[in-house]
């Protein structure tokens, strides 16, 4: 079967050379490689363009995300057996073929890999399982040394879109990806659900092995947070209905975001994740559950109280809250308890002080007043933002509200 592998490409020119040297060198027959940049500053679509002229290159001239990039290169691609690769990877020898044979069976609609740290000894991915009402997405032998532990074939309920392949049929019968889930997570998840639901298989391949360096396209952690924690929403939006929703999935991610909180992890991501969410709670549920505008105004409740929860504990704790508010560093004051020469001890105690210490606590103070200025102006910053993003939502939210009535409306009057 005549095999495309697309690359979603974005400044990756650090790791392209070895990602598609690796992958030309698998030797497949009849084989199609589609890079797709994002826009990539770096020149990544350059040097693919210069160095390997038997990769066929698309350009997006902005950063259409992971599924959003994918798309346009399955929308291109002319094999029978659609594969997605990262480009931070280095694909083994035989995986692709590995892949294409578990593929020959009519009931399998998915086929993914063993991945393995840069180390080539421990496992990243040996298919994944969702906890549940969370929706929080788990690899399985993750962290394990690869010792064969994981060396059976087997059906799983996902796995990463890092190395993903799968028919053209499926994509016929479920569609591309949904590029709502921009910049990327979940994306895969969603996918790999929708096949389930169609009656397919995900299954996992072990003799189709491949190294992952993992989040390479940035090294920003907030805001990998922040996409982790609104695609994770958006999934459970799209596959846990309504009712379980608010039954289920609310009280556990209050409970969770309370444990956060106390143990003064960051929250900003999920705020920002509970806040983008309204918006898309709007138009996924009477989409995907046909939910009454009851329902839908109930959800979009939970979402904004999970979004002000952080902003009531912090209120109704005692104590300082911020950088700002810590007590300041003082200049010690000498004494001595000693009867009548106490005060020469303290004087002489002071003059040691002056000659070896005052100017570097004066300095420390310095310091920590030029550090609690730059936390307040991130603090301002911040809720400038928070502000600016709850206007621009509230504006959509009320047009979305509108626009349910209507559809509520349109479908009583059918009957």
């Amino acid at each position: 079967m005549k095999a495309s592998v697309i690359i979603p490409v974005w400044n990756g020119r650090e790791y392209l050379p070895t990602c598609l040297e690796a992958l030309l060198a698998q030797g497949y027959p009849d084989l199609e490689i589609i890079a797709v940049d994002n826009a990539s500053t770096d020149g990544s679509a350059d040097l693919v363009a210069e160095r390997y002229p038997q990769v066929r290159l698309i350009r997006n001239w902005s950063n259409l995300g992971f599924a959003g990039g994918c798309n346009m290169g399955l929308r291109a691609a002319q094999g029978e057996v659609l594969v997605l690769l990262n480009q931070d990877t280095r694909v083994l020898p035989g995986w692709l073929q590995a892949l294409v044979e578990a593929l020959r069976r009519p009931e399998v609609g998915i086929a993914g890999c063993k991945i393995l740290y840069p180390d080539g000894q421990t496992i990243q991915h040996a298919g994944g399982w969702i906890e549940w009402p969370l929706g929080l997405a788990h690899h399985y032998g993750q962290g394990e040394p690869d010792e064969g532990q994981w060396d059976t074939p087997r059906e799983v309920e996902y796995v990463t879109g890092a190395a993903m392949a799968f028919r053209r049929e499926l994509l016929e019968r479920v569609g591309l990806l949904d590029e709502g889930f921009w910049p990327g997570y979940f994306e895969d998840t969603d996918f790999c659900l929708r096949a389930r639901e169609a009656g397919y298989k995900v299954w996992y391949v072990p003799d189709a092995v491949l190294i992952h360096a993992e989040t390479t396209s940035t090294h920003d952690v907030i805001a990998v947070s922040t996409a982790y924690e609104r695609g994770r929403l958006r999934f459970v939006l799209k596959h846990m209905p309504p009712s379980r929703f608010l039954a289920e999935f609310f009280p556990a991610e209050k409970q969770r975001l309370l444990s956060l909180i106390t143990q003064g992890s960051e929250v900003d991501p999920f705020r920002v994740a509970y806040l983008e969410a309204i918006p898309m709670a709007a138009r996924i549920l009477p989409q995907r559950w046909q939910a009454e505008e009851q329902v839908v105004e109930m959800v979009l409740r939970t979402l904004q109280s999970l979004y002000h929860l952080p902003i009531r504990e912090a209120e109704s704790r005692e104590g300082p809250n911020r950088v700002a508010d810590l007590p300041s560093l003082k200049e010690f004051e000498f004494r001595s308890a000693v009867p009548v020469i106490g005060g020469l001890i303290a004087w002489g105690r002071s003059l040691w002080y002056n000659i070896a210490a005052r100017w570097a606590i004066r300095y420390l103070m310095q310091q920590q007043e030029a550090i609690n200025q730059r936390q307040e102006a991130i603090n301002q910053r911040h809720e400038r933002y928070i502000r600016s993003l709850e206007r621009r939502l509230s504006e959509e939210i009320s047009s979305l509200a509108q626009e349910i009535a209507r559809l509520t409306r349109e479908v009583n009057q059918r009957g």
